[in-house]
């Protein structure tokens, strides 16, 4: 469970047993952003109005689902008229994290080929 409190204007989120810690100026718990997915100078795919601290925290690691709605409700108690696009953002989560697992080394797929893959499994034109 993420938790959180606000004090001198910081909003303070955590989750227990884990390195996960931040503090984030309530002002800017609501900034959205076009979030661009692929190398830079790519085409990539890019989503619209997202939550620039969603993307921030839960695009370095692959964390949980529980964790992201949690998330999106501490951004919904403190800035509810906040014009970030929901839908997209957690879209734009799970296809950042399906990015990052297929440009591993491992897999040695071209950037072509890891946008065609993502815009197939997303149903993106």
């Amino acid at each position: 469970m993420i938790k959180h409190s606000l004090k001198e204007n910081l909003i303070s989120v955590s989750i227990a047993k884990t390195d996960f810690s931040y503090r984030i100026p309530l002002q800017k718990i609501s900034n959205t952003t076009d979030w661009k997915i692929g190398e830079k100078g790519s085409e990539g795919i890019v989503m619209k109005e997202v939550s620039t601290w969603m993307l921030q925290l839960f695009t370095k690691k692959v964390t949980e689902d529980k964790y992201i709605k949690q998330f999106k409700t501490i951004v919904e108690e403190y800035a509810p008229k906040s014009s970030i696009n929901w839908e997209e953002t957690l879209k734009a989560v799970n296809i950042q994290n399906d990015y990052n697992w297929l440009t591993t080394e491992k897999k040695k797929l071209s950037e072509k080929e890891v946008i065609a893959k993502l815009k197939k499994k997303h149903k993106l034109s």
